[in-house]
């Protein structure tokens, strides 16, 4: 019916782009590799870093340049996989929110555009009770993107978002409405932010660099019963970001550890990142499965009367990463004092049984002696029944 689209991927050096990261989520597993250290990269590295960093690496462990060097080989295969993975915004995205996994290079996500009825119906209903499906930008937008900021000819334009203003408008599902922010030198001094809010669409913001490579993705999240929210802080101190919590998935993937274990799976801290002092490009992307988004923009300055709540947020967030750390550790604990009390569990069973069977086989074997001492009697005839009862004796 459509809903599992997967692709092969082979590395080239004409694979879509981009020059900043998405929202990162855990670090990955030890026994995998980081496809950010594999390239010697930053996650912040630009599109040209990525690109550049592949190019060096390749000519270094290329077969060609190293003939029967097993390790060689092994690396350039490594870091194959890993930019073919970082240069591409939907794959990038998908590795930064969910982290390597055997599937990495077949399964993108969803292409919605591509899709039947029925499948965006399923999709819908599986996103309306909390398991979530990743989806593709469509080609289209992205090869829009890459128009309106290089300057080209394009039925699409960017529409100026003027400080403070706030836009609402509906984008239709698989199509992007796109922004221009000028980003001030006046503003740099305490960053500014990007905030975009629905009733209750599915949708994505995204962040273009010069060349319209995708610089940054934001999800939209639940934020209680407001709606759903996706926004980009661009500040001059490190912040968190973290991704929408959805229980069903937890309750899917690992029903056996406390789902209070997961909340912070997401929370991961960011370098600081303040916007270059140019014309910015940004994009609402309308990610429902069956319904257009209805939406709400705003661009705005940081107030410097805000400086007591955002030093707040950095002492709230430090915490919270430090709580994230002591849960890893908390849960290795927990992890290893569920295994041994399961142990246990299953030996009180072993020794539950063992000791009602020898509790029973004791009392058959008392009944069995009472049954055997009583025996000899059992064949002795009474003197009544050898009388032949009170008048038996006189008609012999």
């Amino acid at each position: 019916m459509g809903f599992f689209k997967k692709k092969t991927y082979y590395p080239t050096t004409t694979t879509a782009t981009m020059s900043k990261p998405t929202t990162p989520s855990d670090a990955p597993k030890a026994d995998e590799p980081d496809f950010y250290q594999l390239l010697g990269v930053e996650k912040s590295a630009s599109e040209a870093e990525i690109k550049s960093a592949y190019r060096k690496l390749a000519l270094k462990y290329h077969p060609d340049r190293n003939p029967n060097d097993v390790h060689a080989q092994e690396q350039f295969k490594k870091v194959s996989i890993a930019y073919s993975v970082l240069s591409d915004p939907n794959k990038r995205r998908q590795y930064d929110v969910s982290g390597p996994s055997e599937n990495q290079l077949d399964f993108e996500g969803f292409d919605v555009s591509e899709m039947g009825g029925v499948g965006r119906v399923f999709g819908a209903l599986f996103s309306k009770l909390g398991v979530p499906i990743p989806t593709q930008i469509v080609p289209k937008v992205l090869a829009q993107a890459r128009q309106i900021c290089l300057g080209q000819e394009s039925d699409i334009h960017a529409r100026p978002l003027a400080p403070g203003d706030t836009v609402t408008a509906s984008v239709s599902k698989q199509h992007a409405h796109f922004y221009e922010i000028d980003m001030l030198e006046d503003f740099r001094k305490n960053g500014v932010a990007i905030i975009c809010k629905s009733s209750s669409s599915k949708f994505k913001l995204v962040l273009f660099d010069k060349e319209g490579g995708v610089r940054m993705i934001q999800e939209s999240g639940k934020r209680g019963k407001a709606g759903t929210q996706a926004d980009m802080f661009f500040v001059p101190y490190n912040v968190a970001n973290i991704q929408e919590f959805n229980p069903m998935k937890y309750h899917l993937e690992d029903k056996d550890t406390p789902i209070a274990f997961h909340y912070l799976d997401s929370f991961e801290m960011q370098t600081a990142t303040l916007l270059e002092t140019r014309k910015h490009y940004i994009a609402v992307y309308g990610d429902n499965w069956i319904s257009d988004v209805k939406y709400s923009i705003t661009f705005l300055p940081v107030a410097a009367a805000a400086n007591e709540q955002l030093v707040e947020i950095q002492d709230t967030e430090k915490a919270i990463s430090v709580m994230k750390k002591e849960m890893l550790d908390f849960q290795r604990e927990f992890t290893e004092a569920k295994r041994k009390y399961d142990e246990a569990v299953a030996k009180l069973k072993v020794q539950d049984d063992v000791i009602l069977k020898a509790l029973s086989t004791r009392e058959d074997l008392y009944n069995d002696v009472v049954r055997q001492s009583q025996e000899p009697y059992n064949k002795k005839v009474s003197p009544s029944k050898s009388s032949g009862g009170f008048l038996g004796g006189w008609f012999k």
